[in-house]
């Protein structure tokens, strides 16, 4: 419908004749669905048989995470090898009985939570997102699902910071220690993972995009950020030049000898194990 919208839009007469119709064209969506405001709308995807609704903001940045995830499939890594590593990894902690677990940090509206839950069914996920908009849609679109929210940042530990928006839009905001917007707590992966028995739950894909956070958090104790057979991060330094937000991420990265990969923007660290030499020289250790 937006497609069609943008191309009567194009010339003057268009934009004339929407004016006149835009009114009946918002009753309609009204309609529709009355409990969705005209400034939001309703974008349906797939991915492996699942089928959801993302209700979101009619913008760009809304539109460009939903399009991230489900069309250009950012997450959908590793491949090869390392694919297959990951894929067994995930099967073993459900044959063992255990739930693997995905930690969203930055999980914005939802719809890496989502493109997660299709593509690991059994994962149970933690969703963390400190921004108050964000959050009201993850919350939304996650209703009924194997996921846990938390309104808060991510950081070496617990404690309060600022969350500041630096005019990038709604997937753009940044915590802060400095005193550049409204207060919001922020919580540690030690403290999430306190929350998840070992009984029940087996740490297994820690997802970060929060928007040069990543620094601090790789900067303080990561031995619990270790526990995750696979890390996926967007790094910042692009949006950062000068500060080495990625620095601490590949000091962690060499030093826990873990190997990597890149799709898109994203980056994956992932754990070293021996089967990667086995299936790719043939060596059996």
């Amino acid at each position: 419908m937006d497609g069609v919208i943008n191309q009567i839009t194009a010339t003057r007469i268009g934009r004339l004749a929407f004016k006149s119709v835009r009114p009946l064209l918002h009753f309609a969506r009204h309609m529709a669905h009355p409990d969705i405001p005209t400034h939001q709308k309703i974008t349906n995807v797939s991915f492996r048989g699942r089928h959801f609704a993302i209700v979101h903001r009619r913008n760009f940045p809304d539109s460009c995470v939903i399009d991230q995830c489900f069309t250009q499939a950012q997450y959908d890594m590793p491949v090869g090898a390392h694919g297959v590593l990951i894929e067994g990894i995930y099967n073993q902690i459900v044959s063992a009985g255990k739930q693997p677990l995905i930690i969203d940090c930055g999980a914005n509206i939802g719809a890496s939570v989502l493109w997660f839950i299709a593509r690991y069914p059994s994962a149970h996920i933690v969703a963390v997102e400190p921004a108050p908009d964000n959050f009201s849609l993850l919350k939304r679109n996650t209703t009924g699902l194997d996921v846990d929210l938390v309104q808060a940042g991510i950081a070496a530990d617990d404690g309060l910071a600022h969350l500041s928006d630096p005019g990038k839009g709604e997937y753009g905001y940044r915590t802060t220690q400095a005193d550049d917007g409204p207060e919001v707590a922020m919580v540690s992966i030690r403290t999430l993972l306190t929350t998840k028995p070992i009984s029940h739950y087996t740490p297994f894909l820690l997802k970060m995009d929060i928007e040069g956070a990543e620094k601090p958090l790789f900067e303080g104790d990561t031995t619990e950020l270790n526990r995750f057979p696979l890390i996926i991060m967007e790094p910042h330094d692009w949006l950062l030049p000068g500060q080495n937000s990625s620095r601490p991420f590949f000091h962690f990265h060499a030093a826990a000898g873990r190997e990597f990969c890149m799709k898109h923007e994203n980056i994956a660290s992932i754990t070293a194990h021996a089967s990667l030499l086995e299936m790719t020289t043939g060596l059996k250790n």
